[in-house]
């Protein structure tokens, strides 16, 4: 495993590059594409998990931070979507240097599987995306994690100490969401994912992972039919809710689910 640093002068990203395990046959370059807040921090042995299964498997993957976020250059208040976008695209610029890959395939955590959409559909070296509990409405994504705080906000036992829950309606400036600064650019840009991200057609192979029953997966199925798109989706319940389960966070690992994602592209 290879750490360094990468992009302008001053946005420095934060990569981890995973090279092709000696013996395995090469099979081409994977980027992994991480969520946002507590879902990063859920997330991040997973996606190294996901990484060194990947690689041993015959693929050089890169793992990275986007601007402002783990161990990439920039504060915590910087970035919103189209930055984050902006940061893969450099990302996979320097996976192809690095591999000599032609071609990616991209895997996408719940932002950042909208992030890896998007590269699917505007960018022609992307031939697969895999998007893991993917959003497809940003507003309803961001009252699940209010709804959260509120929660946790309740089980303060002074109500001297109790703060006041974040509210979306104030459209002011940063709000503090799960212990993260959530910005008015970065709240804009997540309430505008909608269902109509999905109808734009791409050529790449989509896979589409649940680790929950989703309400919204007939409707997501219909619009990349709509769309021409090809793609295929399954749920495996239990592997990995992303905030409400503790033991994740304390090192359990969704094995099943990594595994399932290595083999449909492999």
């Amino acid at each position: 495993m290879n750490f360094f640093f990468f992009g302008t002068g001053d946005r420095q990203l934060f990569g981890a590059y995973h090279a092709s395990r000696a013996g395995a046959g090469e099979r081409g370059a994977a980027l992994l594409c991480p969520p946002w807040g507590p879902e990063y921090i859920a997330s991040h042995r997973i996606l190294r998990r996901l990484a060194l299964m990947l690689s041993e498997s015959g693929y050089n993957v890169l793992r990275f931070d986007y601007f402002g976020t783990g161990d990439s250059s920039g504060t915590r208040e910087d970035g919103d979507l189209d930055s984050w976008y902006a940061d893969a695209c450099l990302a996979i610029d320097e996976l192809r240097d690095m591999s000599g890959a032609t071609s990616v395939t991209v895997f996408g955590v719940r932002l950042g599987a909208h992030v890896g959409w998007r590269l699917a559909t505007e960018r022609d070296d992307v031939d697969a995306v895999v998007m893991w509990d993917p959003v497809i409405d940003g507003t309803q994504y961001l009252r699940a994690l209010v709804s959260a705080q509120v929660e946790i906000d309740r089980w303060w036992l002074s109500s001297r100490h109790r703060r006041r829950s974040p509210d979306l309606h104030d459209k002011r400036g940063t709000i503090d969401l799960l212990g993260f600064p959530l910005t008015a650019a970065m709240r804009r840009s997540i309430e505008a994912i909608t269902l109509g991200d999905y109808a734009r057609p791409t050529s790449a192979r989509v896979s589409v992972f649940y680790s929950r029953v989703d309400p919204d997966e007939a409707s997501l199925r219909a619009t990349f039919a709509s769309a021409g798109t090809v793609a295929a989706s399954e749920t495996m319940v239990g592997q990995t809710p992303w905030r409400d389960d503790e033991s994740m966070i304390a090192g359990e690992l969704p094995f099943a689910m990594l595994e399932r994602m290595v083999e449909v592209v492999s």
